[in-house]
């Protein structure tokens, strides 16, 4: 008979510990609809248009396209309507072919994810809050001394045919996006652009 007790409040104390557990859970699951807004404040807050495009373009190595803030800030504001981040990674110089040190300053740019499901209705692919729209290949990072430069393996594209539709699509929806704002996009890169 004793035995029988404990077996009975073992299972009564593990059941009472997985509703504790699964309260606990519940507890950090948001309701519908809110889905990523932690995670929307967040990138709001670094890639806002006061905050992150203005300090990007403060740069030394910005300030040839400080003027293209206005239009920068504008695509911004047209992304978060949509449930995604404009984000202004540097002004890195493109080298021009055969010209070494003869390149110009461009925007190197990315959109970041806030709210897959409302920007499921704009673009394709994987749409993980918090990430960067997929491209097909990586946008430039900035080194220790930032990006003033940006290196061949940078510049390297896989072909058209290699890309799946839902990255082709993304790109395509980035330059006309862009275009809107008087951006023409540079070389072939998704990521660069200059003033048209």
């Amino acid at each position: 008979m004793p035995q029988m007790q404990t077996t009975g409040r073992g299972w009564i104390h593990s059941c009472l510990s997985l509703l504790a557990l699964g309260m606990a859970s519940c507890a950090v699951v948001p309701p519908p609809g809110e889905a990523g807004q932690g995670v929307a404040g967040e990138i709001a807050s670094v890639a806002s248009p006061g905050g992150d495009i203005a300090q990007v373009l403060s740069l030394p190595e910005c300030r040839s396209l400080a003027g293209q803030r206005a239009r920068l800030q504008k695509v911004h504001a047209d992304l978060a309507r949509e449930g995604m981040a404009l984000r202004v990674l540097g002004c890195p110089e493109l080298p021009v072919a055969g010209k070494p040190g003869s390149g110009k300053p461009v925007l190197a740019l990315a959109v970041v994810v806030v709210d897959g499901e409302r920007a499921a209705d704009s673009v394709r692919g994987p749409l993980a809050d918090g990430e960067l729209l997929d491209m097909g290949s990586a946008a430039p990072a900035a080194g220790a001394a930032g990006m003033q430069r940006v290196g061949t393996a940078s510049l390297a594209q896989p072909p058209d045919d290699a890309l799946s539709p839902d990255v082709l699509f993304n790109r395509e929806w980035l330059r006309k996006r862009l275009a809107g704002q008087g951006l023409r996009p540079v070389g072939n890169t998704w990521w660069a652009f200059a003033p048209r």
